[in-house]
This record gives structure tokens, C-alpha cells and sequence, in this order.
């Protein structure tokens, strides 16, 4: 073995356990003295992997065409280049891309006998199939990279990644004490095998795990055991996620200061104004920090935009109901109609699983006004693992069955979702419904009824409302009433406080009964 073979070994070596500084000092050696085209192609992989874990996707995308070029029809070097630059395609949303690299390299993998590239291949496909909400294709996906048994330096850390994969598609599965034991056996094997390069995000990974199934504290030691090692090691593609997490704890626990400097630190990482993975994390976690409701829209807007690549991660399920809510508090009724028409769509994919359903019968009952469907959707968040999207729809079907005029059920659904969010400990969130339940028990007469309550508006308080019913925005009630929308925005809100609902929706439910 020459001196540079037995180099590039090392450099290998030291990917694999995260020393990336003495990596990188490896590869400026070897890319300055080693000529030959496929040696080149393979040290561009290998600079494509170190940027890509850094945060730096578009410049790791590079460095894998590059590779590529060089690489020209060596099989197992090409299979081994596409495995990797299929992981970045995904990573950045190009989930059609990202499949054909990912079927190429595996057909590669095995025709060469590189069983690492068919692995990381399959690994691949597991994140394309979650981001097209196919959660039990992305379980197939990932069953097959964790079967592959490929022998060699880097074996361990293909094999981490496919168990933590394999994790969040059980995740996406409501298998969620399958998942735990999925991520801690990667997490185990990679500390086990000192490949420890990709730590960071494993740990990320069970942060998100931990908060959507509601085990905050956990949540937040996971994410704080992902930042420290992102920043020992320089695997920053990490941190936005894990800051994002933890912010998200902080912001919901009330604990508003520490919130908005994981914000800042999450935000920091990314590399660029959409990029880095996890920033939809970051756009919530500053939406439940928002001083007024403008802002929280924006921010939670964002967090919906993000996804837009790969749109039915873990987190469609947890911003979908509150961006649509806030959408039709501000009667911006095309984007509720836009998030929900996806939200069903994901749904739909995916079949049978419990929270995808729930999620689009709470967003389409939102939407409707309908209590049936949001009651429904409540029903099958119970058993689904996710307190949060539990406690959030039981709060909005109480808002409407207290506007409905039936106080005993909107008491029921409200102390639920008090008792989900204090279990949870999210401190803003049992303000918040404490008030609503003050509210739908200050007075002991019933809600006004239809007429009743139409007969308390003023004139111009029931043309105004009249086309809310009919699911119309602002600016198109202004539009037709030769009004601006602030005026409407004025009428709405004084013909809510005379009927004492608290949101458009509710308005629309009563005078609509």
C-alpha cells in the first residue's frame, strides 16, 4: 500500500468517527499530489461527505458531480459517489432526483459487489418515500438497508444510519416504541464501532421522536446531546434541527428568552434563507414565541414552506391545524384550503396510519366549521402518540361546540386538552385554555341562539358576516362591499366580542347553526 493509499484510508477512517479536522487536513494533502482521475473522484466524495454534514448541501452537490465526472465507469467508485450524492438530492427536496441516483447506485452496488452503496441506497429511499408520505414503502426501504451485510470500514455507520431511518419511518407509522428501539440500536452500534461521524444527527433525530410523542424532558437532553456534538465535531447539518427542537420546548414551556437563543443559534446554521435541515422546527419554535399574531402567522407560514421539498416529515402533522386555524382567523381562506388540500393528499398516501387520518379530519373540520370531523379527528389522535395535535384539536373542537351553544361538551374538550398540555408542561398553551374554559363558564346561559344572535349584530356587523359564512377572505368581502379590509377587519372583530366567540371560525359555526 503506498503512502497515499494508506492516507486516504485514514481519511476514511476519520469521517467515519467525526474527526473532521484531521480529515480535512488529509484530503488538502491527498486532492494536491494524487492525479489519477478515479483516486480524484473518490477524495471528491469523500469532500462531498464532510460539506453535506456541515450544512453545505448545494456546495457537497458539487463536489459529487464532480466525483462523478472523474470517476467516469468505475462501478463500485460511481455506485459508491451516487449513494452519497442521492442522501444530499434528498436532503435538499429533489426526491425524483434523489430516487433515480439512489436506483442507480443500488443497481451499481450490486453488480460490483459495493454493498455499502447499496445500503446507503436503500437508505436513501427510505427519506423519498417519507417525504412523499409512503411510510410503509419507506419501512420496506429501510428493513432492506439494515439487512445488507456489507464488510469494511464504514459498514457500521451505513448500517446506524438505516436503524435511525428505519426509526422515523416506524415513527411515521404510530409504531413509536418500535422507533425508540430503532434509533437507540443505530445510536448504540455507531458509539459501539467508534463511527461516531454522524452522532449528531441521531441524536436530532430522537429529539424530534421524543417531542412528538410528548417526552419533552427527553426531548430536550437528546437535542442538547446533538448540539454539543455538532459542535465538537463540525457537524453542523444537525444543529438547526436539534436547536429547533429544543427552542420548540422552551418556547411551549414558556421559557421565552432560552427559546429565542436556540432560535437564533438554529438559524445561524443554515445555510442560506431556505436551506438546512430542521428550520421548519426553528419557524415553530419562533411562531410560539411570536409577540402578536401577525408574526406568529408569518413564522408559522415558514415553517409550512419549508417542507415544501419533502413535505410529509414528522412535522406536517404538527403544523398543518394551526397554520390553517390562524389562516381562517385572518380570512385568508385560500392558503387554509391550499395546506389542507395537502394535508389530505399526504393522508391519502399513507393509508392506514392513525395520525396522518387524524390530521386531515381535525384540518378539514377547521376548515368546514365541523364538529363531527373534528371530534373524529380527536378520537384517532388518542390513540396515535402525539399529545401536542391531541391537545391543540381538542381546544378548537371545544372552541365550536361553545360557539354551537353546547357548553358541557365544550368544558369536556377543554379540560382535555388542559390536562394534555399540562402533562406536557406546556405552560402557554394551559393559559391559554384556561381562559377559554373561564369563558365558556362565566355566565350559565347558553350560547345565543342562530337567530338570536343574528338579531344582536348591526347592520353592517351582518352583511360583513353573511359572506364570511360563505368562506370568503377579507379583502373579498371588501372588495364586494366597497369597504377596506380594515373596516371588515374592525366589523368582524366587534361582532365577535357582541356574540363572545373568540375566532372567525367560531363566529361562522354559530351564526351558521
Amino acid at each position: 500500500m503506498s503512502s497515499e493509499e494508506e492516507l486516504e484510508l485514514l481519511l476514511w477512517l476519520d469521517i467515519q468517527a467525526g474527526d473532521y479536522d484531521r480529515a480535512y487536513a488529509a484530503l488538502t494533502r491527498l486532492l494536491t499530489v494524487v492525479e489519477e482521475p478515479v483516486a480524484r473522484g473518490r477524495l471528491e466524495t469523500a469532500l462531498g461527505i464532510m460539506l453535506q454534514r456541515a450544512g453545505l448541501t448545494a456546495d457537497a452537490r458539487e463536489s459529487y458531480s464532480r466525483a462523478l465526472a472523474l470517476i467516469g465507469e468505475s462501478e463500485a467508485d460511481r455506485a459508491f459517489a451516487l449513494a452519497m450524492a442521492s442522501m444530499a438530492s434528498a436532503l435538499v427536496g429533489e426526491l425524483d432526483v434523489a430516487r433515480a441516483e439512489a436506483d442507480e447506485a443500488a443497481a451499481l452496488g450490486e453488480s460490483a459487489g459495493a454493498l455499502f452503496a447499496v445500503g446507503q441506497a436503500h437508505v436513501t429511499l427510505t427519506i423519498v418515500h417519507l417525504g412523499r408520505s409512503r411510510p410503509h414503502e419507506a419501512l420496506a426501504a429501510a428493513e432492506r438497508a439494515v439487512a445488507v451485510d456489507a464488510e469494511g470500514p464504514g459498514q457500521a455507520e451505513f448500517l446506524s444510519t438505516a436503524h435511525v431511518m428505519k426509526g422515523m419511518a416506524l415513527a411515521e407509522l404510530d409504531r413509536l416504541e418500535e422507533a425508540y428501539a430503532a434509533i437507540d440500536l443505530g445510536i448504540a452500534m455507531a458509539q459501539e464501532q467508534g463511527d461516531t461521524g454522524q452522532l449528531a444527527w441521531y441524536h436530532a433525530s430522537l429529539a424530534l421522536l421524543h417531542f412528538v410523542h410528548g417526552s419533552w424532558e427527553e426531548a430536550r437532553a437528546a437535542a442538547g446531546a446533538a448540539l454539543d456534538h455538532a459542535t465538537r465535531t463540525g457537524a453542523l447539518v444537525a444543529t438547526g434541527l436539534a436547536a429547533g427542537i429544543a427552542a420548540c420546548v422552551e418556547a411551549y414551556r414558556g421559557n421565552t428568552s432560552s427559546a429565542r437563543e436556540l432560535i437564533t443559534r438554529g438559524t445561524s446554521s443554515r445555510p442560506g434563507q431556505f436551506g438546512g435541515l430542521g428550520g421548519e422546527w426553528v419557524a415553530l419554535a419562533t411562531a410560539a414565541t411570536a409577540d402578536d399574531a401577525d408574526d406568529r402567522f408569518a413564522a408559522l407560514c415558514d415553517a409550512w414552506f419549508r417542507l415544501r421539498g419533502v413535505p410529509y416529515q414528522l412535522a406536517w402533522k404538527v403544523a398543518a391545524h394551526p397554520l390553517i386555524v390562524a389562516a381562517l382567523d385572518r380570512g385568508d381562506v385560500a392558503l387554509a384550503e391550499a395546506v389542507e388540500r395537502r394535508v389530505a393528499e399526504g393522508a391519502a398516501r399513507a393509508g392506514d396510519v392513525a395520525s396522518a387520518r387524524a390530521t386531515a379530519l381535525v384540518c378539514r373540520g377547521s376548515l368546514l366549521g365541523s364538529r363531527d370531523l373534528l371530534e373524529e379527528g380527536v378520537a384517532l389522535l388518542r390513540t396515535s402518540g402525539r399529545p401536542l395535535a391531541l391537545g391543540y384539536a381538542c381546544r378548537e373542537a371545544g372552541h365550536l361546540a361553545h360557539a354551537a351553544g353546547d357548553t358541557t361538551r365544550a368544558v369536556e374538550l377543554l379540560n382535555e386538552a388542559a390536562d394534555v398540555f399540562h402533562a406536557l408542561g406546556a405552560t402557554t398553551w394551559s393559559a391559554s385554555v384556561t381562559r377559554d374554559l373561564i369563558a365558556a363558564t362565566v355566565s350559565p346561559a347558553a350560547a345565543p341562539s342562530q337567530s338570536e344572535a343574528w338579531s344582536r349584530l348591526t347592520g353592517a356587523e351582518r352583511r360583513v358576516a353573511e359572506l364570511v359564512i360563505e368562506g370568503k377572505t377579507n379583502r373579498q368581502i371588501a372588495a364586494e362591499l366597497g369597504l377596506s379590509p380594515r373596516t371588515v377587519q374592525s366589523q368582524l372583530a366587534s361582532a365577535s366580542e357582541r356574540l363572545g366567540v373568540g375566532s372567525r371560525v367560531q363566529l361562522a359555526a354559530l351564526l351558521a347553526q
